[in-house]
């Protein structure tokens, strides 16, 4: 499809962990609507989404899950991306968006784990102060 960038397969099919009742999981990228490279367009709606993913369904026989990827976080998105090619339309788009979202899934994961630490902190010196008092 020319409104496709890239699609992957990913979660448990990718994996190989599948069972009989697992879901297919499938992310795809739109081309943004406004061919800005590397849009989060949390509110847009691709017209086509709804066709595809009942197309996909028909053909695999199979419940799919469709992720967009324009629309979701970096950490999902990177994740997603971790699976299989099911096709790369667009390799200058891919390599684009895989570095901008691997990039802010890191610094994502940095700051969360900063923060896990400052509240451990805060939590053992609390405990400290307790056992201290007592």
């Amino acid at each position: 499809r020319e409104d496709i960038a890239f699609a992957f397969l990913f979660g448990s099919q990718a994996r190989g962990s599948a069972t009989k009742l697992s879901d297919i999981d499938i992310a795809v990228y739109f081309y943004p609507k406004e061919r800005h490279p590397i849009e989060y367009e949390e509110a847009v709606f691709y017209p086509c989404e709804d066709k595809i993913w009942s197309d996909l369904e028909r053909i695999v026989k199979r419940e799919i899950e469709m992720l967009v990827l324009n629309r979701v976080s970096a950490s999902v998105a990177a994740s997603a991306i971790r699976g299989t090619p099911l096709a790369i339309n667009d390799w200058v788009l891919y390599l684009d968006f895989m570095e901008v979202v691997t990039h802010e899934a890191e610094d994502f994961r940095e700051m969360f784990f900063e923060h896990f630490l400052e509240r451990m902190k805060i939590e053992r010196g609390t405990e400290t102060e307790i056992a201290e008092a007592s």
